[in-house]
């Protein structure tokens, strides 16, 4: 892998402040003036690779969702089974999920109308992303024979309910607190759906 550029450090750097002053503050009340306070550097240094906060937080916003996305790819690929392949998919996503529930947060309750659409729009990419793998999962199973062949037409919707309803138990997480026993939801919904496949 080559190394990054002296412009991809920067990005990642102003990405690294403004990630944890908007889990702090929230988006609202983060400026451009304490990002670039926070790296040392002036304000015209942000400008020149972002036009706004809003633009750094979408990029926060799509590096924090890509780290999910990619942490549950590699346990989808170490797994044998469809079936494991699945508990390893959910697991891993909620699992990465609970650690940004400050981020969730901010993108449910501190946001204007436009950076709610902006950011609908950024977890849409991840969410297509996430149906299709798991619509491959089970697609696989019911090859092999694992599933129950009689849903195969079924594959793309039930990857969508399932990525449905992961997002919003997470979304729930994030605005819940004491946080109740979320784990045992997930297990509990994805044993339901695998007797269901098995069948």
């Amino acid at each position: 892998m080559s190394a990054l550029s002296k412009e991809d450090l920067l990005r990642e750097e102003i990405i690294s402040a403004a990630q944890k002053l908007f889990q702090q503050y929230g988006l609202q009340k983060t400026t451009m003036e304490d990002i670039a306070r926070v790296m040392g550097k002036g304000k015209s240094t942000l400008y020149y690779y972002y036009k706004s906060k809003e633009e750094i937080f979408d990029a926060v916003l799509r590096n924090e969702m890509d780290e999910v996305y990619q942490a549950s790819k590699l346990a989808v690929q170490q797994a044998d089974s469809s079936s494991e392949k699945l508990k390893a998919f959910f697991s891993v996503s909620f699992d990465k999920a609970k650690n940004k529930t400050n981020l969730y947060k901010i993108v449910r309750e501190g946001m204007a109308l436009e950076d709610i659409s902006r950011a609908h729009h950024i977890t849409k990419e991840l969410n297509e992303k996430s149906v299709k793998m798991i619509e491959d999962i089970f697609i696989a199973g019911f090859v092999s024979g694992e599933f129950c062949d009689e849903l195969r037409d079924q594959a793309h919707m039930l990857a969508y309910s399932m990525v449905s309803a992961m997002r919003s138990l997470v979304f729930d997480m994030a605005i819940e607190s004491p946080i109740p026993d979320w784990d045992s939801r997930l297990n509990l919904l994805l044993d339901y759906l695998l007797k269901a496949l098995r069948k």
